[in-house]
């Protein structure tokens, strides 16, 4: 019996072939060949997304559908997880792009016998900007801050298989459309899960048009709150983050009415 792959990338997928391709194509450009990416496809409907996969004519591409009676990104990732092979995991969403040293340094930073998470920094890019931008604050761990905030970007995260043990199951939770990955690092940090920040890119993270419209925002907003209320995180004022948070992460924040309305906790009474 072979050995499984050092690590795994978890890879939910829902249209977009073209964008898909483009990740799976990170993948094969990694400077290790011991990983496998696992992609399951939210019932697609527009595009045949295993046609995608099976171009490629790689067995550590891996396709596989979601089930008839899950929809959804959470129950996607939650499939990804489930088939991966590897104990470590690599979050690649369909339309972001590995950079090549990604899967050798995700091996050597996580212990599968430890439950531990890792962020790195990311690099922002858009058709119109395919040269991206940094993203400009990598806040270190704090758990404190993650009660009041997520400051962890999700293309950049890699994870044991014993941190999401550790979090309980599910890892994602199916009723969160929206900031499930949220709620699972701070399960991660409740279950004393080491979380850390690495100073390096890992991944460029594709930005879309129309991606920060005033209604999404009200909607990742009402899911944050959710979040809160399903993690009985106690009411805070907003400026209570400057007690934990880097000087410019609370410029960010603080100083941007559409930061400050996503982040805010509508439970605060002063």
């Amino acid at each position: 019996m072979s050995s499984p792959p050092q690590v795994s990338f978890i890879t939910p997928a829902h249209n977009r072939p073209r964008e898909l391709r483009a990740a799976l194509a990170s993948c094969l450009c990694q400077s290790i060949e011991d990983w496998e990416a696992v992609v399951v496809d939210d019932h697609s409907d527009d595009a045949d997304l295993e046609a995608v996969v099976a171009g490629f004519s790689d067995p550590r591409l891996r396709y596989h559908q979601l089930d008839s009676d899950q929809r959804g990104v959470a129950d996607a990732r939650n499939k990804a997880v489930a088939l991966a092979a590897s104990d470590r995991l690599i979050t690649l969403d369909s339309d972001d792009l590995n950079h090549p040293h990604r899967a050798a340094r995700c091996a050597q930073l996580l212990d599968p016998n430890q439950a531990q998470l890792i962020y790195t920094r990311v690099r922002f890019f858009s058709a119109a900007r395919p040269e991206g931008r940094p993203k400009p604050v990598l806040q270190p761990f704090s758990a404190p801050l993650l009660e009041m905030l997520n400051f962890i970007t999700n293309p950049g995260t890699a994870f044991t298989r014993a941190a999401v043990t550790a979090a309980g199951s599910p890892a994602y939770r199916p009723e969160l459309s929206m900031a499930e990955d949220y709620d699972l690092y701070l399960r991660m940090a409740r279950a004393d899960v080491q979380m850390t920040a690495v100073s390096e890119e890992h991944v460029s993270y594709r930005k879309h048009p129309n991606a920060t419209t005033t209604a999404r925002h009200n909607d990742l907003h009402a899911a944050v709150m959710q979040v809160r209320t399903l993690n009985a995180v106690e009411p805070f004022p907003l400026e209570a983050i400057r007690a934990h948070a880097l000087p410019e992460l609370c410029r960010n924040v603080l100083e941007s009415p559409e930061q400050r309305a996503l982040w805010r906790d509508d439970r605060w009474i002063p």
